[in-house]
Parts: structure tokens; C-alpha cells; sequence
């Protein structure tokens, strides 16, 4: 039986970082860890047997001194803790620590802060408390197509959460608004561990996975391997391996958790091998007799086992202390900087040194680019063990990681986000950690005549073409854009339905109507669904990128074609004619056309009434032109309202009869109607009596 240790297990450097605080502070006296300090018994076990004390709540009064736990605190806690006289040793992640920092800012901003995350897990709880009561949380896409959002988002993450599954959570969340922000807080050294898992598990024929069963990690990384379609055991020490899971399997894989102890990951292969060990000397041999394990983040148990080489991982491992190399990428924490260097623990006796020259290509002051506290990620530049000196590198381990990504966007269609630094002839270039490159022809679905709006702002990339050896990436926006659209129409065509209010955006005007985008898909508003009243051309009410919120009035989804009404979500100006124009009385109003039988006449938008050849004069008319024509205002007498059939019968004739005036009956403030004077109505009598 062959065993294979994956190749990143054990205790991640926040995790080592908090156990050996807890173990410094226990040797000056008493302590108490608010909650586990990790999520490993074992663990938790250990610095309790050196006196620590788990509470779940502050003491009442100091003095004491009080651990906070690496999944990290609501800030009640440090303002209650301060009033109480009690002081706190912090042994919060760098990552959690940075995911607060993020959750307070975006909150600060008046965003909806978003977390990704499990809204059980007390990392996540603390983050909610730090972006205030605002903070909602989703576990997946799926749920955060639910959300209700209103206004700006900000995004962050539970630091364990995979970045796939943050990734989709932020494009479905772009959809849902223009103005997120996204602050990737996921850490690296979670990631590596699950990518090994992902590396191993297709290669042995059973899994081991070791760590605390409430660490979320470590069920990420079983969740994984059983995702392999191979056997997976979750175990959280050795002494709960039974012999009879192994029978038949050649090749077991080990995985552990960010907070698995490494004696913990000793034990077990201890186990294995003392099995191993008692199966032989039954006279029982194995497929194969020699026990080996391959990985380097846990150093060989003193025995007969051989270490497998780790194949050479182009992405640089997340590598051990002891096992540092010259190219390994690895994870600190900043504990100094000063004005030519940054001084990083790295897990070793001596911290690590980032030259000014090796901390970015533009040469800046270190101090605008991280502070203490920080945690960063750094390749081995070089090591000299006579001096006991590590030069290390942010950017290169910037460039390394950003190629990586690049490929992992590129096998799996991400999309990925990206600020324009320039235009340049044909095109523009972004930064994604290298230098990338969109063409002219990718940064829009049409064409774009001016490039240089795009300098400042963010991108949504797909990668189209990388070669590493010619420093060469290739992006595009516009199949981004293409694939938006398409995932747009898609739910437009599922979910329209005929009646419903739709929001648009005007794209185009033509003689008969417009054309307005609901979703990705144009519908036709045509030009007799524009008003209630009569209207010539489209531009009259509309003009293109106008929004408007328009009704479905049709939709034939085997055609592909929508029609939309405009008037329908106006009021109706015939809902209550009869009361704006009531029986007898006088308006005036405007004409609009002739026909042989008489004129129309319009009392307001949407209303028009039609006025009888015989009510044009008191005289007889052949033609209705001999009296009005299109554009004349006159006073008409309402004779007659049929809301129904939405006519309304007028007389010129009648209003000009001396005895005719408008009726009262509450209506004395329309504008419509037209007060009649008493010099009006007895115009002829004064005008004898000046005689």
C-alpha cells in the first residue's frame, strides 16, 4: 500500500501564527481565548492543558487577558473589552482581518455589503457585525439571484469559501447592478489546499481527509475528494481509522485542514504505517510492500518511509518553513516596513526582506503600498543559510499568481476583472498582473471610435489567447458583453409574460414606432401604443436611450417578436370624461382634421369629440372647410358623452347661440371650460343702449 500526503496540509500561517500566541502568552500566566481558537479539538486541547481557559463571553472586569480567536471578533467586543479594563491579545487571521477592514469600508460607503459565505460560521458573524446591519450573506449564486438589491453593493468573502463559487456570486450580482465593488478577501493558503486535493484525489484509490469535523476547510476539502467519486474518510485523529477501510485499495491519500496540528498529520501516517507494518507480518502482502509519502508542507516521521519527490508545480506551493526553495511561493505577514524594505514573517526564526526593488515594478514608496499587519504573498528571491537571510518578491509572486489565474479564467471561461491603464494603437491595455492587451474590435459588441473614455475605468475580461514564453494575453470584453446578452435574453424569453410592466431602453425610432430593449431582447412599441392621443412620429414622445416602463401586450416566443404599449401604464384620459365634460357645457379645444361629415375636435390629449357638419353654423355648410380648418381653436358645446365608445358629440353652433354658457356644477376651475360673462351674453342689448 502506497500512501500520498497531498501536497499543502496542515496548519496554514494564521492558524501556526495564533497557536504560538496562545503558547507565548500562557508562559507569562493565565489567559482566556474568547470561543475556540481554532477549529480543531485537538488543538483547543492542547493550550488548555497549558492553562488557557475557552470562554464565550468577556470577563465582567479586568484585569485579565483575553485571546481573540483567529475567525475573528464583532467591534463590540474591542469597545466592551476597553470598558472593562481588559486587555486583548488579537490572533485574528491577516486575511480575516483584511476581509473586516473591507466590511467596514464598504459599509462607511453606504454599500450593500454582500458576504459570501456560510452564514452559520463564526468568521462570517463577525464580518456581518463589521459592515454593520445592512450586511446580508449568501452562500451561492443561486441565492444571491434572490437578493433584493437596491442602490450599490460591496463584495466580500469568507476567506475559506472557494473562489469559484465567489467568482459566480459577483457576476451574478454585476447583473443584478452597475455599481459593485468587489474586494476578493479569499486566501490563498485555502485555495492551495483545495487545488492539491483536486491534484491528488484522481490519482489514489481511496482519501483520507484529517481535521476538526466543524473546521469549514477541512469539510471543503472532504466535500471535494467524495466529488472524485472515490471512497473519502473525515477523521479528526488517529485513533478512529478502522483497518478494514483500506482492503483492496493500493493507494490512500492523505489531505488535512488549514487547522490540523502537524503532530495530528504525524499520527495518522504513524497509524497507517503500524497497520501496514501488522498486515505483513500476518504473511498478507500488500499490492505493494514499500509505504511511501509525497508532499512537502509536513516534515518525514522518523522511520523507514521514502519521500516521493512533489512534482514541480508551476503555480509555486504554499511551501513549509523547513522546506524553503529558491522560486517557492509562500505567504507572510508584514511586521515592518521602512523606506527601502518590508520586513515579512514567514514562519522561520529570521523574518524575510522585500527589497524596494522587488516590491513592485513601479517604484514607490513601500509604505503606499502595504502596511504592518498585512498579510502578502512572496517568492523566494534567494536564501543565504550562512547568514540566515531570505531575500523574497512581491511582484514576481504577483506575476507567477496573475499567470495562474489566467489560465485557470481561460480553462474555464471566468470571466475576470481588470482597470484600463492605456490606450494604445489598436486597442487597449489592462492590468491582470501581467500586461494584457483587449483589441479595438473586443471592447464593445459595436464599435467604439473613441478608446480613450475606457482609461480609468474597469473591464469584464475573457482571456482569448495566452503565451507565457512571449509574455503575450490576449483579452476581450465584448464576449464578456456577448455572453451577458445572451444569459439576458435567455431569462427575458423564460420569464415575460403578456400584462406585466417591463422597464426598457429606447434603441431606435422609426416612422411606425419605436424599438425598446426589456432584457437584452427589442419588442415593438408601436406608434398607437405611444399616447392616448394622436401622434405623428415617434419622436414626439420618445427619443433614443430614453428609459421608459412600458407593458407587454403580446409576445410570440416561436417568432421571437414582443409588442409593447406606452399609454397603457398612463392614465386613461376617457376614465372620467363625463365629469371633466359634463352635458351643456362650453370648452374650447382645437382642430385637429376635416371630413366630410364635420371636424374633430381635440379637448386634450387623448380626448377628441367630433363636431356634425350641421353644428358647424347657424347657416347651412356644404364643405366643413367654409368654416374651420386644422389648427383653429374654437368653443364647442358638449351635446353628448359616450365614454364607452370614446366619443363625444360637439356643436360650434350652439356655443356661439347667445344663450349658451358653460354649466357650473364644480367645474368653474377647469381650464378647459370657458366662463361666459354677462357683457358676453348681453353684448347686443349694450351695445342699443349706447345707440
Amino acid at each position: 500500500m502506497k500512501l500520498v500526503l497531498a501536497r499543502h496540509a496542515g496548519f496554514c500561517p494564521g492558524v501556526k501564527r495564533a497557536v504560538e500566541m496562545a503558547e507565548d502568552a500562557l508562559k507569562e500566566g493565565p489567559l482566556v481565548v474568547l470561543g475556540p481558537l481554532i477549529h480543531n479539538r485537538d488543538a483547543i486541547a492542547h493550550i488548555e492543558r497549558m492553562g488557557a481557559v475557552t470562554a464565550g463571553n468577556l470577563p465582567e472586569r479586568g484585569p485579565a487577558r483575553v485571546l481573540l480567536r483567529t475567525h475573528g471578533s464583532a467591534p463590540s467586543v474591542y469597545s466592551e473589552a476597553a470598558h472593562r479594563g481588559i486587555a486583548l491579545l488579537d490572533a485574528t487571521c491577516p486575511f480575516v482581518r483584511r476581509a473586516q477592514e473591507a466590511a467596514s469600508h464598504l459599509a462607511r460607503q453606504g454599500r450593500t455589503v454582500v458576504i459570501v459565505g456560510d452564514p452559520g460560521h463564526p468568521e462570517v458573524q463577525a464580518l456581518s457585525a463589521w459592515a454593520g446591519p445592512g450586511a446580508v450573506v449568501v452562500r451561492n449564486a443561486e441565492e444571491a439571484r434572490a437578493l433584493a438589491l437596491n442602490g450599490s453593493a460591496g463584495v466580500i468573502a469568507q476567506t475559506t469559501i472557494e473562489p469559484r463559487t465567489y467568482e459566480e456570486v459577483l457576476s451574478v450580482l454585476r447583473q443584478r447592478t452597475a455599481d459593485v465593488v468587489a474586494v476578493n478577501t479569499v486566501c490563498l493558503a485555502t485555495y492551495e489546499r483545495q487545488r492539491a486535493v483536486r491534484e491528488l484525489a484522481p490519482q489514489v484509490d481511496i482519501m483520507l481527509v484529517v481535521g476538526g469535523r466543524h473546521s469549514a476547510n477541512t469539510a471543503k476539502l472532504a466535500e471535494i475528494a467524495r466529488g472524485m467519486k472515490i471512497p473519502v474518510y473525515h477523521v479528526e485523529r488517529a485513533d478512529e481509522i478502522q483497518d478494514d477501510w483500506f482492503t483492496g485499495n493500493e493507494t490512500v491519500g492523505i489531505a488535512a485542514g488549514a487547522s490540523t496540528p502537524e503532530w495530528i498529520i504525524k499520527e495518522v501516517i504513524a497509524r497507517m504505517e503500524d497497520m501496514e507494518k501488522r498486515v505483513n507480518e500476518e504473511g498478507v502482502p500488500p499490492e505493494e510492500e514499500d509505504a511511501s509519502i509525497a508532499g512537502q508542507d509536513v516534515p518525514e516521521t522518523e522511520s523507514n518511509v521514502e519521500t516521493e519527490p512533489a512534482a514541480e508545480e508551476e503555480s509555486g506551493a504554499m511551501e513549509a518553513p523547513e522546506d524553503l526553495h529558491v522560486g517557492d511561493i509562500i505567504q507572510g505577514t508584514v511586521v515592518r516596513v521602512s523606506a527601502d524594505s518590508v520586513l515579512v514573517d514567514i514562519g522561520r526564526k529570521s523574518e524575510g526582506v522585500i527589497p524596494v526593488s522587488e516590491l513592485s515594478r513601479a517604484r514607490r514608496d513601500p509604505r503606499e503600498i502595504v502596511k504592518e499587519g498585512d498579510p502578502v504573498t512572496v517568492m523566494v528571491k534567494s536564501i543565504d543559510d550562512k547568514e540566515g537571510e531570505i531575500t523574497l518578491s512581491k511582484y514576481r509572486a504577483d506575476e507567477v499568481l496573475a499567470w495562474q489565474k489566467l489560465e485557470r479564467a481561460m480553462e474555464t471561461n471566468e470571466t475576470i476583472y481588470a482597470p484600463c491603464i492605456q490606450e494604445v494603437k489598436g486597442g487597449l491595455v489592462v492590468d491582470v498582473g501581467v500586461r494584457g492587451f483587449v483589441p479595438a474590435s473586443q471592447v464593445e459588441r459595436g464599435y467604439v471610435g473613441d478608446l480613450s473614455v475606457y482609461v480609468g475605468r474597469e473591464l469584464r475580461l475573457k482571456v482569448l489567447e495566452l503565451d507565457k514564453e512571449k509574455n503575450r494575453v490576449i483579452l476581450s470584453q465584448r464576449a464578456t458583453l456577448e455572453e451577458e446578452l445572451e444569459a439576458k435574453r435567455s431569462d427575458t424569453w423564460a420569464t415575460i409574460t403578456e400584462g406585466e410592466i417591463r422597464h426598457g431602453v429606447v434603441k431606435g425610432l422609426t416612422d411606425f414606432g419605436a424599438f425598446v430593449d426589456v432584457g437584452g431582447v427589442d419588442g415593438l412599441l408601436h406608434v398607437s401604443e405611444l399616447s392616448w392621443g394622436r401622434v405623428n412620429h415617434p419622436s414626439e414622445v420618445l427619443k433614443e436611450g430614453q428609459e421608459v416602463d412600458v407593458m407587454v401586450l403580446r409576445v410570440d416566443r416561436e417568432k421571437g417578436k414582443i409588442s409593447l404599449g406606452l399609454k397603457q401604464t398612463l392614465q386613461d384620459p376617457w376614465h372620467n370624461v363625463k365629469e371633466r365634460y359634463p352635458v351643456d357645457s362650453v370648452v374650447t379645444g382645437r382642430v385637429t382634421r376635416l371630413a366630410p361629415f364635420g371636424a374633430f375636435v381635440e379637448l386634450e390629449d387623448g380626448v377628441e369629440g367630433l363636431v356634425h357638419i350641421s353644428e358647424l353654423a347657424d347657416r347651412r355648410v356644404e364643405k366643413p372647410d367654409e368654416v374651420v380648418k386644422p389648427g383653429d381653436r374654437v368653443r364647442v358645446k358638449v351635446l353628448r358623452v359616450r365614454p364607452d365608445d370614446r366619443r363625444i358629440s360637439l356643436s360650434i353652433k350652439q356655443a356661439e347661440e347667445r344663450g349658451a354658457q358653460p354649466e357650473s356644477n364644480g367645474y368653474a376651475d377647469n381650464p378647459a371650460v370657458d366662463k361666459v360673462t354677462l357683457g358676453e351674453m348681453f353684448k347686443d342689448l349694450f351695445e342699443e343702449t349706447k345707440k
